[in-house]
């Protein structure tokens, strides 16, 4: 089975949608590789993982699952799927068993640029439109990034307190793309967490939003992941 036969499935993070991986997309499947995008209502891990399976339970034959951000806990806790053969986190959350998005963000260093998320509204959280671009997408276009900020998804409180109940990088291959001038989550934050999953890292500069302003990137390393993969 080469590389290509292997399904790629995506998942986003919280604030946004499926859309952001349309050029990731666009890139894998001119490559022959069938690709999915999972869409994340990002109101609960439980439920996110739940749908992200359902994903994969279509798909016939061997899945990369990649997330990015928040879709880093949620490949963890989908990605025991036997369906699943390798994991590709894209500066991404990734969580151990027990663990949530919480608990790693109450870890993260305090000194350097802090994500400017709002106080909760009814259980959701957002961050502030004019401070969107510079945190999550400061290398797009100021009209993507405007986009991005008016288009913003809710995430719920329940997605970042939702625990891990079997950490699925601890039985599958994992790649991380580290991201060296990331605003959300810290590069040493990432660094500290792909060591300790054991991933093959790649690193490159670029904002959080990565996977839209490096869609080669990103697509590279799902290809790497792909090919490294046991058949």
């Amino acid at each position: 089975m080469s590389a290509a036969e292997k399904t790629v499935v995506l998942v986003h993070g919280g604030f946004v949608d499926g859309s952001g991986w349309r050029a990731v997309y666009d890139t894998l499947t001119k490559d022959g590789f069938g690709v999915r995008v999972v869409q994340n209502p990002t109101k609960s891990l439980a439920d996110d993982a739940a749908t992200t399976r359902q994903v994969i339970d279509d798909v016939d034959g061997p899945v990369i699952l990649v997330g990015h951000s928040y879709g880093g806990a949620v490949i963890t806790e989908a990605g025991t799927h036997p369906n699943v053969a390798a994991l590709v986190y894209i500066t991404a959350f990734a969580p151990d068993t027990g663990e949530s998005v919480n608990t790693l963000l109450g870890g993260f260093p305090q000194d350097g640029p802090q994500p400017p998320i709002l106080p909760p509204q009814d259980g959701n959280l957002f961050l502030d439109r004019n401070k969107f671009s510079d945190s999550f997408a400061a290398d797009v276009s100021a009209e993507q990034a405007a986009f991005l900020a008016d288009s913003q998804v809710p995430w719920g409180l329940d997605a970042l307190g939702g625990t891990i109940s079997d950490a699925a990088w601890r039985v599958k291959p994992s790649w991380y793309l580290h991201v060296t001038e990331d605003r959300m989550i810290p590069p040493t934050a990432q660094e500290s967490m792909a060591k300790r999953i054991g991933a093959t890292v790649i690193e490159t500069p670029g904002s959080h939003a990565v996977y839209v302003s490096r869609p080669d990137v990103v697509a590279d390393i799902i290809r790497q992941a792909a090919s490294a993969a046991e058949q």
